[in-house]
């Protein structure tokens, strides 16, 4: 497979070296179930963290898919998770739509080697990357929580205007709960987050397999309108799940497990032979 640069950690790799240079939380894992579940089949899920964000934050859908007889594998995007601030602020403004897209692709890749049905999960960013290989035709089910379709009204202005420079700027607020991540953005990779999510959008139109979509009407990043675009224009069939409660860390808010049990339900329906 092609070698990315900046390079993303796969959950099917062992880590080697490279577990002194990802953040704990960052670190990705291959969860296999001890027996199948309701789906009877080899089946796996892909979960996909979000811009800035490293898999601890998409682990309960993967714990729980585990707990329901599916296997789980959670992975790093390139440009994120490293330990050390200075690794983190140089890998940030090398982040790349393609370089995101290309190792949704290869991690599929790897789980067709070992599963006859195969989902992807993804939290924000990955919830646009999800969706972009489900219309890609890589996925049998999809399940996306706050999709990056649409970035908040004053990214939405400013990328555009300033996304062509190299700058460092402070991130969001963090939020009360424990949520591992970094306290800066880079422009250059803001950027390749506004085109992701110009993209995803464009390609809803040819998803052909089931999709689910969670999201909350309290999200201060993801706007919820996200919501009726993607019922409108994706032809295969839609679920929705509104989880107001939260915010736009849903997995780890006070509903997170509510969220990944809505989840992880749709997989064992859909990823199951028809």
């Amino acid at each position: 497979m092609m070698l990315l640069d900046p390079p993303y950690f796969s959950g099917f790799e062992a880590l080697g070296a490279a577990e002194n240079v990802l953040m704990p939380e960052a670190y990705p894992h291959w969860l296999r179930a001890d027996s199948p579940g309701r789906c009877g089949v080899r089946c796996g899920v892909i979960c996909v963290h979000g811009f800035a964000g490293v898999p601890y934050e998409v682990t309960p859908v993967a714990k729980d898919c585990v707990t329901a007889g599916m296997d789980a594998v959670t992975m790093v995007l390139p440009g994120h998770g490293y330990r050390q601030r200075q690794d983190q602020r140089r890998q940030f403004a090398r982040i790349t739509m393609d370089g995101l897209l290309q190792a949704a692709r290869q991690e599929i890749a790897k789980a067709r080697q070992y599963y006859d049905r195969v989902g992807m999960f993804g939290l924000s960013m990955g919830g646009a990357i999800a969706l972009t290989m489900a219309a890609e035709g890589r996925l049998d089910a999809c399940a996306v929580a706050a999709p990056a379709l649409r970035l908040p009204l004053r990214a939405e202005i400013l990328i555009p205007l300033l996304g062509w420079a190299s700058f460092y700027l402070p991130s969001a607020t963090k939020p009360s709960f424990d949520q591992p991540c970094y306290d800066f953005y880079h422009s250059w990779a803001l950027r390749q987050l506004y085109r992701l999510s110009r993209q995803a959008r464009r390609q809803l139109p040819q998803i052909q397999v089931p999709t689910l979509v969670v999201h909350s009407h309290c999200d201060r990043i993801i706007p919820a309108i996200v919501v009726d675009w993607i019922t409108a224009e994706v032809p295969a069939p839609v679920e929705v799940g509104w989880f107001d409660a939260s915010g736009h860390a849903m997995l780890l808010d006070c509903q997170g497990a509510a969220v990944a049990r809505r989840v992880v339900e749709f997989f064992e329906r859909h990823l199951a032979p028809t």
